[in-house]
This record gives structure tokens, sequence and C-alpha cells, in this order.
């Protein structure tokens, strides 16, 4: 099956690394159109305190080319529609 052109799949292979803490989960991440080229993400929560909660997410690459190959493929755009509709997702159950 091949994704609408706004849509991105992560594709989690084994063995990947995964560490969860209080406040932060440490994964490796893979795209599926870089083949090969392993990105750290650490996803950081913090308490803002009025009952909302703010998420960082790093993603360490390789190499500046791996970082801007990834920028340019519209992964801030898709990744932007994924926290949109997961704040959807989170007011509902509210």
């Amino acid at each position: 099956m091949t994704p609408h052109p706004t849509q991105y799949r992560a594709i989690v292979t084994t063995p990947h690394e995964r560490e969860i803490y209080t406040e932060r989960i440490v994964q490796t991440f893979e795209w599926d159109g870089m083949p090969g080229h392993v990105i750290v993400e650490t996803l950081t929560l913090e308490d803002l305190g009025d009952g909302r909660t703010r998420l960082v997410n790093v993603s360490l690459f390789h190499t500046t080319g791996e970082r801007d190959g990834m920028l340019q493929s519209g992964m801030e755009m898709g990744m932007n529609a994924a926290y949109d509709a997961l704040d959807g997702v989170l007011v509902a159950m509210a």
C-alpha cells in the first residue's frame, strides 16, 4: 500500500530500542523513506501546572545531510498534523 503524499508511515524494525522514564521516552526511529538511517528521538514531557503538558521531541541525526533530507521530505508538516490529531483525541478524552 502506498501512503497518500501527505501521510507518513514509520516502520519500527527489530532490534529497536526504547527506554521509558517518568518524564521522557528515548527511542530509535527509522523512516521508510530513508532506510538504514536510524534516528535517536528523545520525547520529554513537561507539566505546565495548569492541566496541560508540553511535549518536546528532539531527533538526533548522524549528519546534517540526513537532517536536511528529512526536513525536505515534508516531515515537519506530517508531524504537526499528527500532533494536531493527538490534541483532538486528548481534548475529547478530557
